[in-house]
């Protein structure tokens, strides 16, 4: 027969006082999900980034810049920014279109004007001497933000952006980029980058865009 225990010498199980554990445990299952999504986002964007870069020509035998691969192109122009007075000013992106370069107007232009400093020619003919060696298209882009304030008397947004637009892409011609592969357009106040009801992102709205155009937008 089995040994009968008497109840006064049964242990007392501890009551379980760790509930955090389960609370614990769904913070660090959502930190892995939170990874883990982020990661799948960056590679999305490093894939995109190859297809655009794989859709631009090779760089013609002879330039003076001598790109191996398509992707030395995206490179060159990053170290050129990152080299540059203006570079906290300058942002490059790479959409369907090609690659963008986007300078804030404050880094190209006194405020309202549409002449270009000359710290902004200076960094421009440097950018020139990169940018004409490629078979791309490219288009330049005026923009601005909807500010009445900065804006030149009997001048509109329209006239600001075109003119800002034009100026650069003239100025790229005379530093030997081909005209006939240059477009110029001026959207004005009517396609902010970001927020116009708040002044710290507003601003960032006026803007000239070079976009280095993808073969298969050319």
């Amino acid at each position: 027969m089995g040994q009968m225990i008497d109840e006064d010498d049964c242990p007392v199980c501890e009551e379980f006082d760790q509930e955090w554990i389960f609370t614990y445990g769904d913070l660090v299952t959502l930190l892995l999900c939170f990874f883990i999504l982020l990661f799948s986002m960056c590679k999305m964007d490093v894939e995109k980034f190859r297809d655009v870069a794989q859709s631009f020509k090779p760089t013609p035998a002879g330039s003076p810049f001598m790109l191996e691969g398509n992707d030395a192109i995206i490179k060159n122009i990053n170290e050129q920014i990152e080299s540059s007075e203006i570079s906290e000013e300058t942002v490059v992106t790479v959409e369907d279109r090609g690659v963008v370069i986007s300078f804030n107007a404050r880094a190209l232009f006194a405020s309202g004007s549409a002449e270009l400093t000359d710290t902004a020619k200076k960094e421009l003919a440097k950018f020139s001497k990169l940018w004409y060696s490629l078979p791309n298209n490219i288009l330049v882009e005026g923009h601005t933000d909807n500010n009445i304030d900065t804006l030149p008397k009997d001048t509109t947004f329209w006239q600001l952006s075109a003119v800002r637009s034009s100026v650069v892409a003239r100025y790229l011609i005379e530093e030997g980029v081909d005209d006939r592969k240059v477009t110029i357009k001026g959207y004005g106040q009517y396609r902010p980058a970001f927020l116009n009801s708040i002044p710290e992102q507003r601003e960032k709205n006026n803007r000239v865009e070079v976009i280095i155009v993808s073969e298969d937008q050319q």
